[in-house]
């Protein structure tokens, strides 16, 4: 009697995970890709990039490489936020190469606007084409990537277009958190195709990769609608839909590569932060997540205490397969679904700290900068 109630409790758990990894892996598999490039690069409207910059030694060259090789010869602006490593020289030695890059230092950093916030601020100004794109340096960009997120622009009649990539992870440290921030994430998500039509009620947005026209930009009241706003992405997506615009969200696939966070300590420090602004305020979902991580940890425990090596097996082995699907589906190497059920723990850590941390209005500095307090945003999305 107990040896069968344990077996069916293994079945149980490792049916629930596969069908969890199934169920996101048919999401982002039928996500709408990005449509061709058009057949002349002249029929892309002209672009300024504006690449904001703090301490990017590690990202610099390979992020301009990668936008300079746009097809359509975009302009790129590369605004520098007071770094104090070798971004600035490695800057200037790109641009002396005669390319199509513009450096300019941010001005002071004013209330309320995060430094990133502040110095897309500062390259906006006097910004003459149709058309901006916001990116980070931890990007690489596909050569046609631009010219195929104006097509999606083009197919969906957008003001805006935020495009989510794949978002390496290297090592133990990073592969035991950001995969399952990210399938956290798209389950949230759910069904892509009104997102990139435009016309999902949900403002979503990813500060990675934001194309937007200059007119709708302005109109929305520029970069400094975002003040107060940590969040500045969503906070973005929010102010152009308030104005009248309309936004969209796609999946870029290998397009758009993306390593946000590296080593360990950084992952989990980033990571911590960014939960804290997006579900911090969310507590069913911080719940929900410490509720699943305790019972997968309480049933694996449970079994091994029992000796019913059998089902213990079946436990683990379905939620390592079902931790790999996951995985796969999003770009990052199968191989760390060893992991579980270890990721799912972290996960459930990190969303509880960043709940704590929302709870009493602080935030975990970046690049030696606090971030503004949370505000809740001024109207519906």
């Amino acid at each position: 009697m107990i040896a069968a109630a344990l077996a069916a409790l293994a079945l149980l758990m490792a049916a629930f995970w596969l069908g969890l990894a199934l169920r996101l892996a048919g999401l982002r598999r039928r996500a709408p890709r990005l449509p061709a490039p058009p057949e002349r690069p002249e029929a892309i409207p002209p672009t300024t990039i504006l690449l904001p910059l703090r301490d990017e030694e590690a990202n610099v060259v390979d992020c301009l490489r990668s936008l300079l090789a746009q097809l359509g010869r975009p302009a790129i602006r590369a605004i520098d936020d007071g770094s104090s490593d070798a971004t600035p020289r490695l800057l200037a030695g790109i641009a002396a190469s005669g390319q199509q890059l513009e450096v300019v230092a941010a001005e002071p950093l004013r209330p309320g606007l995060s430094g990133k916030v502040n110095a897309l601020r500062t390259g906006f100004d006097r910004v003459t084409t149709e058309w901006v794109l916001l990116t980070d340096a931890d990007t690489r960009h596909a050569p046609d990537l631009l010219a195929r997120a104006h097509a999606a622009v083009d197919a969906a009649r957008l003001d805006a277009l935020s495009l989510a990539g794949v978002e390496e992870a290297r090592g133990a440290g990073e592969n035991l958190l950001t995969p399952a921030v990210y399938a956290l994430l798209d389950l949230l998500l759910g069904d892509w195709a009104p997102h990139a039509r435009g016309e999902a009620r949900q403002a979503v947005a990813n500060g990675q990769y934001f194309l937007v026209r200059s007119a709708a930009l302005r109109a929305a009241g520029g970069f400094e609608a975002l003040a107060g706003d940590p969040l500045d992405d969503v906070a973005l997506a929010r102010a152009l839909r308030r104005a009248g615009f309309r936004t969209g969200f796609r999946r870029a696939g290998d397009a758009l590569r993306v390593r946000m966070y590296r080593g360990t300590r950084e992952t989990f420090r980033g990571w911590r932060r960014n939960l804290a602004l997006i579900f911090g305020e969310s507590p069913a979902i911080v719940a929900s997540a410490a509720a699943l991580a305790g019972a997968t940890l309480t049933t694996i425990a449970g079994l091994a205490l029992s000796g019913a090596a059998l089902p213990l097996a079946v436990a683990w082995a379905g939620g390592a397969l079902a931790s790999a699907a996951i995985r796969r589906s999003a770009g990052n190497s199968a191989l760390a679904g060893f992991l579980f059920p270890f990721d799912v723990s972290a996960l459930a850590v990190t969303l509880a700290l960043a709940a704590h941390d929302r709870r009493r209005g602080r935030l975990a500095a970046w690049k030696g900068r606090e971030l503004p307090a949370p505000q809740p945003p001024s109207g519906a999305a």
